[in-house]
């Protein structure tokens, strides 16, 4: 690789003709339990984090549900005649559940409790089990596992309550990762005034909490500056100092909003439901805001500092406003969004709008063109580049209208990103030191569910670059399509989720058959790493379903290659 990189780097200095780089693509494992396994960060070392979704045989309590429920009598039911049109028989009944633990034995039956209680009416009552199948991982060589955040063993069945939201959101370069996760919903009992009848609810002691993780394992909290009725914080970036300490980003709750106070006083008294549940059922109860944690390098907290609100709110104002830092560099310039006046006639903007924090000060991005946009800064580099996305919101979603921006703090220049094509929605992730941006866009110019691919761009560039025209072309050998690339180091490797085909498989993880006995196959994501290696791509013949023409570079890709060389020197020691 050593004698490749110089050879590249020569090439560079002699010839101005510009020829692409390629990648060679690894697989990162997955995990073995669930159906989806992505990554979410990397550090320098090649030390992975990332998240599982999915997970395959999530146990179902059923000692609380009423079978006798008509509810529940309909949407069996229901599912019978599901069956019936596609002329496959239902293998369950509902005494089945109740008197054999079907629910976690039979697949059909776990599949129809599973959609039963994480329907959003029934989740959302806190009356049924709760239930989030997505996990955190930690990668090594070989496999990819679980890291458990907050979750505790179920005193209802054998495991994990698999209760709780986990995510590992970033690593520093010395394996000191941060996150959030969500305490674990617990089984509580409660009979109304005058009724003898006992009902039961799911409750939890906190919504989500922020959580460092040294290298060697020990997860310190990371508290919320408000805690009444459990507060929130939440971890989003870590950046080690140059003196060993660490800079951690992210959110904490500050006080509960006026309209939450009245609320609880007028409608949570405990008589027709519990206190708690009362509670938890508000939504968006706290101000939050941008936080910054910092800590020596013996993981003591030394200060926790509130970034701040990019405007000043009414004081008669009875609804929550947040801000959120995102994002940090070595140099201690932050990021995220925040909600904010407009600056040409001081309205109240509905959306979040992107922001930099720097010496106690927030600085906004970009003025709105729309009463409707929003922004969100996402990453920043150590030479004070940001990126972030912008656009406008439609029915209150953000889906339709993405579009990638870079913001130079140095010179205060703003430039918008290209796409793959006009309006093609474009998502950015991550920017490297060298100046290099990786995320998703749209290829499709139409259709209901357009397909995306991941891309790598040149600040400055002209166009972005499709990553999977820089890989081998998709045959049997090579079943890969690159739909997002989450991360790239400052030797421009580049993690992404790939998709592959696969075995399908039900939710407790078994094979599928079709009717005839035939082995049943689907599409998953799995996490994958991409190193760059000298060479031209391969021209490849499109699939006649492909509608975007791939692009062939329009800049030095062998830059790529010569850039590990500089990046070694520029690294921290």
């Amino acid at each position: 690789m050593k004698f490749k990189l110089l050879a590249a780097s020569i090439a560079v200095a002699i010839s101005q003709q510009a020829v692409a780089a390629t990648y060679q693509l690894t697989e990162l494992p997955r995990h073995a339990n669930s159906k989806y396994t992505n990554v979410s960060d990397a550090n320098e070392a090649g030390e992975v984090i990332g998240q599982a979704s999915n997970l395959f045989g999530v146990k179902i309590d059923v000692s609380y549900i009423d079978f006798d429920d008509s509810n529940l009598k309909n949407y069996y039911d229901n599912a019978k005649l599901q069956y019936e049109k596609i002329d496959e028989p239902i293998t369950f009944t509902l005494d089945d559940i109740q008197n054999n633990n079907a629910a976690n034995t039979n697949a059909q039956a776990h599949a129809f409790m599973l959609s039963y209680i994480t329907s959003a009416s029934r989740s959302a009552s806190l009356e049924y089990q709760q239930v989030n199948r997505s996990i955190s991982l930690m990668f090594n060589n070989n496999t990819a596992e679980e890291f458990v955040v907050f979750d505790e063993q179920s005193p209802d069945y054998q495991g994990l309550t698999r209760s709780v939201s986990n995510y590992l959101t970033g690593i520093a370069d010395d394996g000191t990762i941060v996150g959030w996760g969500s305490a674990p919903y617990k089984k509580i009992t409660f009979t109304k005034d005058g009724e003898t009848e006992v009902d039961t609810y799911f409750v939890r002691d906190w919504r989500n909490k922020g959580v460092l993780i040294t290298p060697a394992g020990e997860k310190i909290a990371l508290e919320p500056a408000f805690a009444e009725h459990g507060g929130l914080s939440l971890a989003t970036d870590i950046k080690q100092t140059n003196d060993g300490g660490y800079v951690v980003v992210g959110q904490s709750s500050t006080s509960l909003s006026k309209r939450t106070i009245e609320s609880i006083e007028d409608n949570c008294d405990g008589v027709d439901e519990p206190v708690e549940v009362c509670i938890q059922r508000l939504s968006n109860p706290y101000h939050t805001r941008a936080y910054k944690w910092t800590f020596d390098n013996d993981f003591n907290l030394t200060s926790a500092t509130d970034l701040g609100l990019a405007f000043t709110p009414d004081e008669d104002s009875e609804i929550a406003y947040s801000s959120i830092a995102i994002a940090t560099n070595a140099n201690g310039l932050t990021v995220g969004d925040s909600r904010a006046r407009r600056q040409s006639n001081d309205d109240l903007l509905p959306n979040d709008q992107a922001v930099y924090f720097k010496e106690g000060e927030i600085k906004r991005i970009k003025e709105v063109e729309s009463f409707y946009e929003y922004s969100q800064a996402i990453d920043v580099n150590d030479n004070g580049i940001i990126i972030g996305a912008f656009g406008r919101t439609a029915n209150g979603s953000k889906e339709n209208d993405s579009t990638g921006f870079y913001f130079d703090t140095n010179t205060s220049e703003f430039k918008e990103m290209p796409a793959y094509f006009e309006n093609s929605v474009t998502v950015v992730n991550d920017i490297n030191n060298n100046g290099f941006v990786v995320g998703q866009g749209v290829v499709e110019k139409s259709g209901s569910s357009r397909r995306r691919e991941a891309f790598l761009y040149e600040i400055g560039a002209d166009k972005l670059v499709n990553i999977n025209s820089l890989l081998p072309c998709k045959s049997d050998d090579f079943p890969y399509t690159i739909g997002e690339a989450v991360k790239i180091t400052d030797d421009n490797k580049i993690y992404a989720v790939a998709t592959k085909t696969v075995e399908r498989r039900n939710t407790l993880g078994e094979i599928e058959k079709d009717s005839k006995g035939e082995i049943e196959y689907e599409s998953v994501t799995l996490p994958v790493v991409l190193t760059p290696i000298s060479g031209e791509p391969e021209t490849c013949t499109p699939p006649e379903a492909e509608t975007y023409e791939r692009q062939s570079a329009s800049w030095s890709w062998l830059s790529l290659l010569a850039l590990p060389l500089v990046a070694l020197r520029r690294r921290r020691k």
